[in-house]
């Protein structure tokens, strides 16, 4: 059976600390079908009529969330009422009540056609989620919210199997937090009548959130979009990854109709089997994934794989196939060594271990380096490669292979000693930002050659939705398929080695 979340309302939620930020935000809008003004972020009192004006002709949800609930209004139920009164008389259309705080109060007494009555738990899930949202639509609010804390994939199926037992009523579930991310988008196919993501990018009002924009455009929340099979991508973490913007473009470019939905894990080998059952169940079937860090040696381990992977697949007929587009991703973007040519590794994950054995069989001397200590020297010694520690003065290193995450973060330093940096070096650097990780920008200001972790995603990506779709797609035309505003980031600040994708 397909499914669609073409019914869904995108609610695009903004904090503003004045009017003035909020009108700054606005054009914004056009990406939501209604937004949701939170009242406590004001610093001062705010004005609700010049509020409303800044969003003519939106559907507008003014919120004042306390602080147990993850907000900063810090008042009492009259106040809030007071407050919220006046945004409904300056034109306000809905306004969101705390169940907690309005319960006993009768939504603070506020008209229930104008409610959004809303739970939000910080701390995990709300015990008995069917029985909670059959007391909050006992309060007559025109919508029930429910809001869990994610802690893994166990808790986001929680919240989906409660929404899709729910389905067809004004009641929307969501999970915070980077393994309630695809509860978010999941959740409308689900038959959530709204969902939740930040009107600003980069300014989430909850943490998970997605940008509104890419709810609708990404991953077909309030379009036309049918969804028959599931892909996804298991990690640790999510929100940072392209891949979810490159698969879904590719899978609607072809036609097909399949998702791509980033679910954060603990551990893939004890959350995997339920994470299928639980999607199958729900008219999700299960049928691969992208795996990521720290996952890849697990993910071998459940295929039977002699080697890290990076791609799973679950044929309808049982069991578990898997492959390794990483390895096939460096074998075309790092050439064959030159006599007594050396490579140095960083990282001892799934990663580093691929680049060990690729740059070995194309003829480098290889050397690895990784923290903890200990766990990269049991894998060097398993690889045959010296291990070496903080000093790389003597290996002098033709390639460089960042195969940390060191670089995923706006903060993190650079992975290796700076001295390392210089022309004929070719740096190949895993992680990836828009616009370059502190690697990248350090060895193309020191005259290195570079592939950066776009090209290294774009070329093992390629491979994978092959494997997804079966139709082989070139990773310019992945990057060709990608909206406007996501392609641009891709945009290298210098050239890359000849022969790379980009």
């Amino acid at each position: 059976m397909a499914l669609t979340a073409e019914k869904t309302s995108i609610v695009g939620s903004l904090a503003p600390a004045s009017v003035a930020e909020a009108r700054a935000a606005a054009p914004l809008a056009a990406s939501s079908d209604l937004v949701e003004v939170r009242l406590d972020a004001l610093r001062g009192p705010g004005d609700p009529g010049a509020l409303r004006a800044c969003f003519e002709g939106k559907t507008l949800v003014a919120t004042l969330r306390s602080a147990p609930e993850g907000g900063g209004f810090a008042g009492s139920g009259p106040e809030a009422r007071s407050i919220l009164s006046r945004a409904l008389a300056a034109g306000f259309d809905l306004v969101d009540v705390e169940f907690r705080a309005g319960e006993n109060a009768g939504l603070l007494g506020l008209p229930p056609e104008k409610v959004i009555v809303s739970v939000h738990d910080l701390d995990g899930l709300p015990p008995d989620l069917p029985g909670l949202a059959g007391r909050m639509a006992a309060t007559g609010a025109r919508h029930v919210k429910i809001v869990g804390t994610a802690n893994d994939s166990s808790d986001a199926l929680r919240i989906l199997e409660a929404q899709a037992a729910l389905a067809g009523r004004n009641v929307s579930f969501l999970a915070m937090g980077e393994a309630g991310v695809a509860t978010r988008i999941l959740a409308p196919y689900l038959g959530a009548p709204l969902a939740y993501a930040t009107l600003v990018p980069g300014r989430g009002t909850a943490p998970g959130q997605i940008e509104a924009g890419d709810l609708g455009g990404i991953y077909g929340v309030g379009r036309p979009r049918t969804i028959r099979r599931l892909f996804a991508l298991l990690g640790s973490r999510a929100t940072h990854s392209f891949s979810p913007a490159l698969h879904n473009a590719n899978f609607e470019a072809l036609g097909e109709e399949s998702l791509y939905v980033p679910f954060v894990l603990r551990s893939l080998a004890r959350e995997l089997a339920a994470l299928r059952d639980g999607l199958s169940r729900l008219g999700l079937p299960f049928a691969g994934a992208s795996v990521t860090i720290p996952f890849k040696q697990e993910a071998a381990a459940a295929a039977g794989a002699p080697e890290p992977v990076n791609t799973l697949l679950f044929p309808k007929e049982g069991g578990i196939l898997s492959a390794n587009t990483d390895r096939e991703a460096l074998e075309v973007l790092v050439s064959s060594a030159k006599k007594g040519e050396r490579a140095l590794v960083l990282g001892a994950g799934g990663l580093g271990r691929v680049a060990v054995a690729l740059l070995l069989r194309k003829g480098y001397e290889v050397f690895l380096f990784s923290r903890p200590e200990q766990q990269g020297r049991e894998v060097a010694a398993s690889l045959g490669v010296p291990f070496i520690s903080d000093d790389f003065s003597s290996v002098s290193p033709r390639v460089l292979v960042n195969a940390t995450p060191l670089g995923l973060g706006a903060d993190d330093p650079l992975p290796c000693d700076p001295s390392l940096l210089a022309p004929g070096l070719l740096v190949v650097d895993a992680p990836y930002r828009a616009f370059g990780t502190a690697l990248t920008r350090a060895a193309r200001a020191a005259g290195c050659d570079v592939v950066d972790g776009f090209a290294i995603l774009l070329a093992q990506a390629a491979g994978q939705a092959e494997l997804f779709t079966g139709r082989p797609v070139s990773a310019g035309e992945l990057a060709s398929r990608l909206p406007a505003d996501k392609r641009s980031l891709f945009a290298s600040t210098a050239p890359a080695p000849s022969g790379i994708p980009r």
